[in-house]
């Protein structure tokens, strides 16, 4: 298994914490509700606030993920798929240009 694989790998097994966080926000949030004899409208809107933190947090930690893989990502080297193009369209333009002047 390559890096980028292994990259792959820890991207989705963060994604799937993810979507397994809602569904226990979820619960504890409803066990919460069940514990405090809350009505079901005070519960309801309980609930939907967690979930809506959790979703922020959510984002905040795919943002930071993104950051730190795009930092793991710039310190091995690797080039940029763009930058690898434009790169290897200069060249053939070069390799073109000194073979027009010979």
């Amino acid at each position: 298994m390559g890096i980028a694989d292994d990259i792959k790998s820890g991207f989705y097994a963060g994604i799937g914490l993810m979507l397994k966080g809602k569904e226990k926000v979820e619960d504890v949030a409803r066990e919460f509700i069940k514990d405090r004899n809350m009505d079901a409208e005070e519960g309801e809107k309980f609930v939907k606030d967690m979930v809506s933190k959790a979703n922020e947090t959510r984002e905040e930690f795919g943002k930071y993920l993104d950051e730190k893989i795009q930092t793991t990502i710039d310190k091995m080297g690797y080039v940029k798929k763009e930058d690898y193009e434009s790169i290897k369209k200069e060249l053939e333009e070069l390799k073109n240009s000194i073979k027009k002047e010979q």
